[in-house]
């Protein structure tokens, strides 16, 4: 994930995979069918003496990296870093949202600020 604030509401700051396959998009799906059959294709038109074998075995690596980008998509919309508003509509927002604003001295966007999710434990106030 980026190293900088989300800039769309937190739907669950810590997803796991049954999450993210349960909040896929019908966009998604179509993602995965197409990287998949375009990936048979593939190897069915280049595997000459033994297509059906060079076409599954291109068909298993298409599935595996259609189902990492379409994790990576889902996640990316459950933690706030892509457009969820049907996620937000459908599952609702985290009771608990990062504090976006920028302080006057902190307007530099290299340095995210998402304070609202830190503990005290974790980032300590500087005792000078």
């Amino acid at each position: 994930m980026p190293y900088s604030d989300p800039k769309f509401p937190v739907v669950n700051p810590n997803p796991s995979v049954d999450d993210c396959l349960s909040a896929l998009r019908f966009r998604d799906w179509a993602v995965l069918g197409g990287i998949s059959a375009g990936a048979w294709s593939y190897g069915y038109i280049m595997g000459r003496p033994a297509r059906m074998a060079t076409a599954s075995t291109a068909f298993a690596i298409g599935i595996t990296f259609a189902g990492f980008v379409v994790l990576q998509d889902t996640r990316a919309r459950l933690l706030g870093y892509k457009e969820n508003a049907k996620e937000v509509t459908s599952i609702g927002m985290h009771a608990i949202q990062p504090n976006l604003r920028l302080k006057a001295s902190q307007q530099d966007p290299r340095f995210p600020t998402a304070t609202g999710m830190a503990s005290e434990s974790t980032k300590p106030k500087l005792d000078w």
